[in-house]
């Protein structure tokens, strides 16, 4: 009688997370939000000190309750300076698997934006266009109808009796956003940005429900850097996300250390926490953060402790995250010899 029990607690905990995918967590997220910068808001495409910038990052949760979360993105962006205006172009590439390897996302988006300085100050604003694609299997998918008394399990091979319409759906989405920049004094920088996720309202539905449509999800972020000294110093991000209801708050902190010239090229190290939580309900997480910029390589990896009511069934266990970032110098100017006539 206790296994069973037990048992059934884990079928309704992971139908849980499964719906509240479906109906709250339309976007991926990351604890290393601030890593892939035109995932968080279009106005950073383009907006950084280089030539250009690739990031990649992966993420793995929930795998110790059921089969694990992944989510993958993959960016570009490029800077180009056309007199005293700066554009950024770029796009990036977004994977997501969830339920049990169940429900499927595919986004592909472009996006541009407008740099210009004045003295301290930057402002920057951007726009994002792409195509997304969600896939549902249903075959991974169990119904009360398919639980075997037999074998106190559920069958697969017992029909379901369910008809679906569709088993992916695909939509047109639009992103928009700014972003302010400036320096305070000598030893502060700091920065605050504003996004609007799905302004185009688009149509998701495995049903063919022509109401199922998805609602803006509004981004506030904001970062700062503040000098120690000139070998260190502390950054903080802090990102507020708001949809339909749903609201989430992070927020990071990070010690940084400057070194000397050394073999391994390491030029800096860092190390933080970080934070997930809501303004209606309790922690999601915590999470420990470190790692280095290598030559033009910036490597990060985020370990979340799950505390939320779930953790009697995660053990702590929450996800792991790594971000690679590498932004190309600045071509060196190529030296020419200009042959001249002699008089």
């Amino acid at each position: 009688m206790v296994k069973n029990t037990t048992y059934c607690q884990r079928i309704i905990l992971v139908c849980t997370i499964f719906f509240s995918s479906i109906a709250f967590a339309q976007d991926i997220h990351f604890t290393q939000f601030y890593e892939p910068q035109i995932t968080l808001n279009p106005a950073n495409t383009g907006r950084f000190v280089g030539s250009w910038r690739a990031n990649g990052i992966y993420r793995n949760q929930w795998g110790s309750i059921t089969k694990p979360f992944i989510t993958t993105a993959l960016s570009f962006d490029k800077q180009f300076q056309i007199k005293e205006h700066t554009i950024g172009l770029g796009g990036y590439y977004a994977f997501d698997q969830s339920a049990s390897q169940t429900l499927f996302m595919n986004k592909l988006m472009l996006s541009a934006a407008y740099h210009r300085a004045f003295g301290y100050h930057q402002l920057s604003a951007g726009i994002q266009v792409g195509y997304a694609n969600r896939f549902l299997n249903y075959s991974k998918l169990s119904y009360p109808g398919q639980f075997d008394n037999n074998i106190g399990a559920f069958n697969t091979s017992i029909a379901n009796g369910e008809s679906f319409a569709n088993a992916s759906s695909n939509y047109l989405d639009l992103n928009s956003g700014i972003n302010y920049k400036t320096r305070i004094n000598e030893k502060l920088l700091a920065e605050v940005g504003l996004a609007i996720f799905h302004w185009n309202y688009p149509k998701e539905t495995f049903n063919g429900a022509k109401t199922n449509r998805i609602q803006p999800r509004y981004v506030f972020s904001s970062g700062a850097n503040y000098n120690l000294n000139p070998k260190a110093f502390i950054s903080g991000h802090l990102l507020y996300m708001y949809m339909k209801k749903a609201s989430d708050l992070l927020f990071a902190v990070h010690y940084n250390h400057r070194l000397e010239a050394n073999k391994s090229n390491i030029n800096l190290v860092f190390g933080g926490l970080a934070a997930r939580t809501g303004f209606t309900r309790n922690t999601d997480a915590l999470a420990v953060i470190v790692g280095a910029e290598i030559l033009s390589y910036r490597v990060g990896l985020a370990y979340d402790v799950n505390i939320s009511k779930l953790s009697a069934s995660t053990y702590f266990r929450g996800a792991f995250e790594l971000s690679v970032t590498y932004i190309a110098p600045y071509p060196s100017p190529s030296k020419y010899t200009i042959p001249c006539e002699i008089y």
